[in-house]
């Protein structure tokens, strides 16, 4: 629980007043130095985490204010009840959990919350909702602008319309454009009126977006998974008010018109208005993204991965790549597929049908591919082109968009949070961001050719080809395990991750595709020759659509279903 205090807890109670240097979550109370040594060292206290005093101050005041202890008991937590979401300690499952089955281990709850699905999930919904907040925003600013184009040709023609007639109509103009400002200005105040509470509510979920780092960093799990309860109420709430307003006819599109009185180009006199306006009402045509109806279970975890043995793959398609030395291959949203030519410089996009689309010439040669949902764009790397780059492709106007150039030769691609992670040679593994251009080393290591990289939550993995070896990193770079087995898998190639964390690999020179389980310590051959590899360098999971792309070296590509 937070304290206001900045004098050691221990020596407080000594009535010794010294200043603190770290915060222990499991004691909840600040450390001077001294303290801090015999805490570190008594058996009791020893594998407490502790962060400093400055990090401490950095977590939000209401998260502080989550402690470990039952406030009506004044017993610790140790239990959950997934029915009323809230965790128990042991008197109030005796008081009042006696009806209540679902009651799970708070600790096997909270285990892994910062690495969790549910943590991401949150944070892009954290995402979505600020894309939503912007759609709506951008929506009623074009509304205001198509009112300022509109009151231009209204008054342009009003001009034209009075050059032809005498002195009574300035009085009649002059009250047709009261009438008109009148309207107008009632529109303008209902838009700006909206867009201050928008602006708002993009306020109150950047502070989100800001709090929920730092709280993942310096907060407890326990904090942190009640923190994430409390945010997600706020945006689910937050949410449901945005569809609610696409719902109703609070965000129609509102143009003003008018009719100009024919009889005023002939009668000068008898003329009682200008002419008249009214307000055109088009239905709102916004599409708002809405992952999710309801998250309020996603960080209680209820569905174990799927075992080893229980992989089955079925050939779903093969389809006839038309080239020879293709090197990436990914599954769009709509089931097609894209594949990169190296030589050729080329990528073609195949529809459902095994059939070619489109294809778009680079100016480098073409290496690795991955889709970007967020803008509807490929990002495709250039190997050992001698132009190195990373090209930007945009899919619906078949065209390239930019192309950002590197310091280095760079393969295998993948995305993390609308961030690029790529291999580059004699570098290591480099995250590039495509919106102002600017890259983050994540793994420095002179990586060889050929590697590619996949992600997964705070995951990155890694193949390389010289060790014949399979690397999962954390998203800092720390090395969690390798997985190096030569009678297995040999010159490792493409890589990608299913919805549970488990890994495949295509072996392009032992001619298999490998699944590794998500803590490296088990693997098994899902496909072979058999299923139709040969010489198989890439391979991409389609999570929506349980279906795994591997691509052949030369000419042919397969299509599997997971069952």
């Amino acid at each position: 629980m937070a304290s206001s205090s900045q004098s050691c807890g221990v020596c407080d109670r000594r009535y010794i007043n010294k200043p603190l240097i770290v915060w222990c979550a499991e004691c909840e109370e600040g450390l001077c130095e001294e303290c801090q040594e015999h805490h570190s060292l008594s058996k009791g206290s020893r594998n407490h985490k502790t962060i400093s005093i400055t990090e401490y101050h950095k977590i939000p005041n209401e998260v502080l204010m989550i402690s470990r202890y039952c406030s009506t008991h004044k017993d610790k937590f140790i239990l959950y009840c997934r029915k009323h979401e809230r965790p128990c300690c042991s008197q109030c499952i005796v008081e009042s959990h006696t009806k209540c089955h679902d009651i799970d281990n708070l600790d096997d709850v909270i285990q892994n919350v910062k690495t969790s699905k549910g943590y991401y999930e949150i944070e892009e919904t954290l995402i979505e909702v600020t894309e939503n907040l912007q759609k709506i925003r951008q929506h009623q600013q074009a509304n205001l602008l198509t009112l300022d184009e509109k009151r231009k040709q209204f008054k342009k023609e009003m001009k034209e319309t009075r050059r032809r007639i005498i002195k009574h109509l300035d009085k009649l103009q002059d009250d047709f454009i009261k009438q008109y400002d009148a309207f107008e200005n009632k529109e303008n105040s209902k838009i700006r009126q909206l867009l201050s509470s928008l602006e708002l509510q993009e306020k109150e979920i950047d502070k989100y977006q800001k709090n929920i780092a730092t709280i993942k960093q310096h907060a407890t799990d326990l904090q942190l998974f009640l923190s994430i309860k409390q945010i997600e109420k706020h945006v689910l709430s937050k949410d449901n008010i945005l569809h609610s307003l696409i719902q109703g006819e609070t965000l129609n599109f509102h143009a003003l018109n008018y009719k100009i009185n024919t009889a005023i180009q002939n009668v000068t006199f008898d003329i009682k208005s200008f002419g008249e306006i009214y307000l055109e009402t088009v239905p709102c045509d916004i599409a708002l993204s809405r992952k999710k109806t309801k998250q309020a279970q996603i960080l209680v975890p209820t569905v174990q991965s799927r075992s080893i043995e229980k992989i089955k793959l079925q050939i779903s398609k093969q389809i006839n790549m038309q080239g020879t030395n293709i090197c990436g291959c990914c599954i769009l949203p709509d089931g097609r597929l894209a594949f990169t030519y190296f030589c050729e410089k080329t990528v073609k996009v195949f529809n459902i049908e095994g059939t070619k689309v489109f294809e778009i010439k680079s100016l480098s040669n073409v290496y690795d591919i991955v889709y970007i949902r967020a803008d509807n764009t490929f990002a495709v790397t250039s190997g050992t082109s001698r132009r190195k780059c990373i090209t930007i492709i945009d899919f619906e106007k078949e065209q390239i968009k930019k192309t950002i150039p590197l310091e280095s030769f760079n393969f295998g691609i993948s995305l993390k949070r609308n961030k690029l992670v790529y291999s580059s040679k004699n570098k290591g593994i480099q995250v590039l961001n495509p919106r102002d251009n600017s890259f983050t080393d994540i793994v420095r290591d002179e990586m060889p050719s050929d590697c590619y990289t996949a992600t997964f939550g705070d995951n990155i993995y890694h193949s390389n080809q010289n060790k014949n070896a399979v690397a999962c990193y954390d998203s800092k770079g720390k090395l969690q395990w390798t997985f190096r087995n030569e009678s297995v898998l040999k010159n490792p190639r493409g890589i990608a991750v299913d919805n549970d964390g488990n890994v495949y690999v295509a072996g392009m020179n032992s001619q298999n595709i490998v699944f590794i389980s998500p803590n490296g310590k088990q693997n098994r051959v899902v496909l072979d020759a058999k299923d139709g590899l040969n010489n198989p360098t890439s391979l991409c999971i389609s999570k929506s659509r349980k279906q795994l792309l591997v691509a052949n070296c030369d000419y042919e590509a397969h299509l599997f279903d997971f069952i």
